[in-house]
């Protein structure tokens, strides 16, 4: 009888165990554990971007706030683009920003074909002093040295920008 216990005993832990491990991969990361991106108030950015009057295709276009988080969209063949906030959701946050435009940096984001070629974190490589890339498009007058100044709210929500080669102000 004692030995019918025990595996009475074995069984209920079994169960229980069993119970436990569905439950914890049936709830997971469900809607609990969503971000509230309602509360951060997020306005949806729209805009062109030209290079001496012709539209810039492929441009990665930043919104960086002073903490160096950035918000970010690429320009299609027309040269528009829409801001994520990230992969999931659209939009900027309020506030002062400083907007970068080039043609080589990196969204970080895995892109049709694969894998994202140049992955390392854009901030992190504009912190780096290097060399001017050969293949960057972009005067560094609107990317590595951007003097391009956005108040993001609710009352505009698209920019333009019509860069020139000389790196002239716009």
């Amino acid at each position: 009888m004692a030995m019918n216990s025990a595996i009475q005993q074995a069984m209920a832990l079994t169960s229980v165990a069993c119970l436990a491990l569905t439950l914890a991969t049936t709830t997971g990361c469900g809607p609990s554990a969503q971000a509230d991106y309602a509360s951060i108030g997020l306005v949806p950015i729209t805009g062109n971007v030209t290079l001496d009057g012709q539209p810039l295709e492929g441009a990665v276009v930043m919104f960086e706030s002073p903490d160096t988080t950035f918000c970010y969209g690429t320009t299609d063949a027309e040269g528009n683009y829409e801001i994520k906030f990230n992969s999931e959701v659209m939009g900027v946050p309020p506030g002062d920003k400083m907007v970068r435009i080039s043609t080589t940096a990196s969204t970080g984001e895995v892109d049709s074909e694969g894998a994202d070629e140049d992955d390392d974190d854009a901030v992190a490589r504009r912190k780096k002093k290097k060399k001017r890339n050969p293949n960057e498009l972009v005067p560094e007058a609107y990317n590595e040295d951007s003097q391009i100044k956005a108040t993001i709210s609710d009352s505009q929500t698209v920019y333009d920008f019509a860069l020139k080669s000389d790196g002239s102000p716009l």
